[in-house]
């Protein structure tokens, strides 16, 4: 999964988590095994879901999942099996994303956030779907968690303006804290800023180095193709 503070939860392994109990009634198991996922909390109050089970460390072990991993040998005719990363298609995401261009482009401007960032926290922690949620409760498009919209005055984060706004805030905020440095402040709104100043830089943790690889990727890409517009 991935790891937050204020908001959610990583990436990657809330889409390996979503997609697999979606696909277990479609796919033709010939063979799985099962993956353990453990959610821990963290000093600072944040939490961390990883697949791996920690040992000596101060982090609280809160809640642990059981999810199927599966191991394709056999499908049905009519389905193909997809990686996490191909439920969130170039197609479905122009798609979703029209339908708060707007938005995201107002509060992005409220907050001095650039638009393009914006667009690519909410492609990978929601894939721009309203009603996403995390198995730890993180909500809505930018994924947040209920204590961290409280913290950016919002008082329904299942609504899409609302959640836009706490996101963009929060970022916002997170920019301002590692001064200007994009690379930090998404670390920070995957990992939480406690471990960004802790690690003094990326934390170490894979889930959140993909998360910003990914990120700042497509930042990148969003950004060449505003600039040829």
């Amino acid at each position: 999964m991935k790891f937050f503070d204020g908001f959610s939860v990583v990436q990657h392994m809330k889409w390996v988590v979503l997609t697999t109990i979606l696909l277990q009634p479609i796919v033709a198991f010939s063979a799985s095994s099962w993956k353990m996922v453990y959610v821990y909390q963290k000093p600072d109050g944040g939490h961390l879901m990883t697949s791996t089970r920690l040992r000596n460390t101060k982090y609280h072990l809160i809640k642990t999942y059981k999810t199927r991993r599966v191991v394709n040998k056999k499908v049905s005719k009519n389905y193909k099996a997809k990686s996490a990363r191909s439920t969130c298609s170039s197609t479905k995401v122009k798609k979703r994303a029209d339908k708060y261009r707007r938005s995201i482009e107002i509060y992005s401007k409220i907050y001095g956030v650039d638009e393009a960032l914006v667009h690519s926290i909410i492609k990978n922690e929601s894939c721009y779907q309203v009603k996403a949620k995390s198995p730890v409760g993180a909500i809505g498009l930018m994924q947040l968690m209920p204590n961290t919209a409280k913290d950016m005055k919002i008082s329904n984060p299942w609504n899409p303006e609302q959640n836009i706004q706490g996101g963009v805030r929060y970022i916002a905020e997170m920019l301002k804290e590692f001064s200007g440095d994009m690379h930090l402040a998404v670390a920070a709104y995957n990992a939480g800023p406690g471990n960004v100043r802790k690690y003094k830089g990326i934390p170490p943790f894979r889930e959140t180095r993909t998360y910003v690889k990914r990120v700042i990727g497509d930042f990148e890409r969003l950004t060449r193709q505003y600039a040829s517009r």
